[in-house]
This record gives structure tokens, sequence and C-alpha cells, in this order.
């Protein structure tokens, strides 16, 4: 299953940098769609599957855009790390639909926050941050907006106790 999220992470990555140029005015404030992706996957599924779906959407952004495919590789990392932190407490089938939706939207809204910030600092615009903070907030917020819709698209997709005694 971690290989169709990489297909969908790879598939969302010329989205995100056509977001990114064309309809949004300030980069900063676009939704970050690989790493909703990511979240989302994490809360509802496995957090543990998501970590390959960073290497090739980085590289994807990386020859669509004018910076390095190293800054987008660190931009992209804390959205399966913040995944993992989200998820640590689920029990295996156990864990209730609000609580994985809700960390879904929280991780992807924090990890869209890292992902700003990294691209930022890779950009020379840390020093412009706080007064873009707004944007950045924007992004987040949309994120995490997105990640709660992709995660309930993605409940019927959890993982299921199938046995009687499992």
């Amino acid at each position: 299953m971690a290989m169709v999220l990489v297909l969908l992470v790879v598939l969302s990555a010329p989205l995100q940098a056509a977001i990114t140029t064309a309809l949004v005015r300030d980069p900063l404030a676009a939704p970050v769609i690989p790493v909703v992706l990511v979240a989302a996957w994490g809360a509802v599924r496995r957090p543990d599957e998501t970590w390959p779906a960073i290497l090739l959407p980085a590289v994807v952004l990386g020859v669509a855009s004018e910076e390095r495919v190293g800054w987008f590789l660190l931009a992209l990392l804390p959205a399966p790390l913040i995944a993992t932190l989200g998820a640590k407490r689920f029990k295996r089938h156990a864990t209730g639909f609000w609580r994985r939706v809700t960390t879904a939207g929280l991780a992807a809204g924090a990890a869209a926050a890292c992902y700003g910030t990294v691209l930022a600092l890779a950009g020379g615009l840390l020093g412009e941050l706080p007064e873009r903070s707004g944007a950045l907030l924007a992004a987040a917020t949309e994120s995490g907006v997105l990640a709660v819709l992709v995660a309930l698209c993605l409940w019927p997709f959890r993982p299921r106790q199938r046995g009687l005694f499992e």
C-alpha cells in the first residue's frame, strides 16, 4: 500500500508546482498537497508507510523550480515525522474516527508551516518571514483542512481487525 501513496504524492508534485506558481500570489500561502497526502495517510493508515513518499516528489519539485532537490527533501521531511509523532499514541485498531481525522489536519498544518519555513530559508527570505506569517498561516490552515478531507476519503481504506481473536 505504500506504493499507492508514493504514486499519489508523485502525481501531486506537478500540481503543487502549478499551484505555487500560477494560482496563489504569495508562494508561502499555497496549500502543500504532498504534505496533505502524507499526513492524511499516516493518520488513517500507518505512519511507517509515509517515509518512502518524500523522495520522488522532492525530485519533481526541484526539477520544476529553481531550487535544489535537497531543499525540497528537507522541506518535505517534517511531514512523515509529524505524522508519525501524531499517530504514536494510536492503538492499532481501536483509535477512533475523530482522533485520526484531527491528527491528520494538525499534522498537515504543522508540516506545511515547516515546508514554507524551509523554502523561505532556501530562498533567502527568512528575514521576511515574520511579515509574511499570515501567508504561512493560510498555507497551514488550508493544508490542514485539505488533510481532513483526504483523511475522510481514505477512511474506508484503513486497516481493520480481520480475525476472530485478533
